[in-house]
């Protein structure tokens, strides 16, 4: 016989309401204070929208190790920007282990690059999935801006269904001036994907400037492949943002908006990572036999079964939750399990219904109707227990 699952998916809604989000920002020096303003003003900018704080420290004068992550058992912010590519403590540990908590933990972050970085910093990437280059700075000549011959124009954006929750038309409207170190996020890792990717041209070059021989780089770190910008999207809601560029986020080429959409693209990304946009909530799982519209907790092989929840999006814009299109982000996915994964199929939208608002996000029930997504199947054949 097949064991249905729970009626109830988890609330993924806590993280987001009221958005009021500490944020701590590390930078290399104060040098950065100046040279990325703009990045910083417009994080503040984002964090007092919601009522959150942001909390500028600098990583040379030792500003990293008097850092408290975490207070009593619980964290002090909810989300990390990490200016400081030659950083290697934070908060009294090594940084690679002081990110992998925090994101463990279900906080997000933003991990910054470039030519000069620590071990700590690669090694924190690498946890997430995103691997550094140990070339040289991007190399791309069929695609280099007028003004730098080092700084290359990336116009490679994140493609398909799901692309719009991240980026929005007008940071895909010019190209990105970027330059740094390239990275790589392996094709198997399905939490893992790159926002910007190089050119078909692009590569990174050994110290004489020349593609490397190695097979390990030649595979990784050319062409699209190459990624610049990359997301990693975990299952217990964290969200990070890894890029070898600190030039793409500087006051220079946030300047340059005639040619470019760095301003937008890093806002888009930024405000994806910290939870601002693109936040889902799911409740009201429900399964029945198909025929009869009977619940049962267990089921027989064979059985038709009709599996429905809610989804539902949360508006920074209007601050409340509105029914999630799929049609706009791609299908939701649904998957059934035993050892492995045997059937994974997508729900499809199936009607509206009025949605329901718990006290906590609401003072009052709202007008707000919710979509029903919904598939029917028939329970596999097999040995054991199958899950949903």
């Amino acid at each position: 016989s097949v064991v249905a699952g729970g009626d109830d998916v988890g609330d993924l809604s806590a993280i987001s309401v009221g958005q009021a989000r500490n944020t701590l920002v590390l930078v290399e020096s104060e040098g950065v204070l100046e040279s990325h303003s703009k990045f910083l003003e417009m994080i503040r900018g984002n964090a007092a929208k919601y009522g959150g704080e942001v909390d500028v420290r600098v990583a040379w004068d030792g500003g990293a190790k008097e850092i408290v992550l975490s207070k009593w058992g619980r964290w002090v912010y909810d989300s990390l920007v990490l200016l400081a590519p030659e950083a290697e403590r934070l908060g009294g540990q090594s940084l690679s282990a002081a990110v992998a908590d925090f994101v463990e933990a279900g906080h997000s972050a933003v991990l910054v690059g470039s030519e000069s970085m620590s071990d700590e910093t690669r090694k924190a990437a690498a946890n997430c999935g995103v691997q550094f280059s140990d070339a040289s700075r991007v190399a791309d000549p069929f695609h280099t801006a007028a003004f730098d011959s080092e700084v290359i124009e990336a116009s490679n954006f994140l493609s398909g269904a799901g692309a719009k929750g991240v980026l929005s038309a007008r940071a895909t409207a010019r190209p990105v001036l970027w330059r740094g170190v390239g990275a790589h996020v392996a094709p198997s890792n399905p939490l893992a994907f790159s926002a910007l990717r190089g050119s078909a041209t692009a590569f990174c070059p050994t110290a004489k400037g020349a593609l490397s021989k190695k097979k390990t780089n030649l595979v990784k770190f050319t062409g699209t492949d190459l990624s610049l910008v990359s997301l990693v999207q975990a299952r217990n809601n964290a969200r990070v943002a890894v890029t070898g560029s600190m030039a793409m986020l500087s006051d220079e080429l946030f300047a340059k908006e005639d040619v470019s959409s760095n301003k937008i693209f890093a806002e888009d990304v930024t405000s994806w990572v910290l939870g601002y946009k693109s936040l889902l909530r799911s409740h009201g799982l429900a399964h029945r036999l198909t025929e009869s519209g009977e619940t049962q907790d267990v089921y027989r092989i064979k059985d038709g079964l009709s599996v429905s929840m809610r989804v539902e999006e949360w508006s920074a814009a209007q601050q409340r939750w509105l029914p999630h299109k799929p049609a706009a982000s791609g299908p939701i996915q649904v998957e059934l399990t035993m050892l492995d994964p045997h059937l994974r199929t997508n729900f499809k939208t199936d009607k509206e219904v009025r949605a329901f608002e718990p006290p906590t996000f609401s003072e009052r029930r709202s007008n707000v109707r919710s979509l029903i997504q919904s598939f029917i199947f028939g329970a596999v054949c097999g040995h054991g227990v199958c899950d949903i």
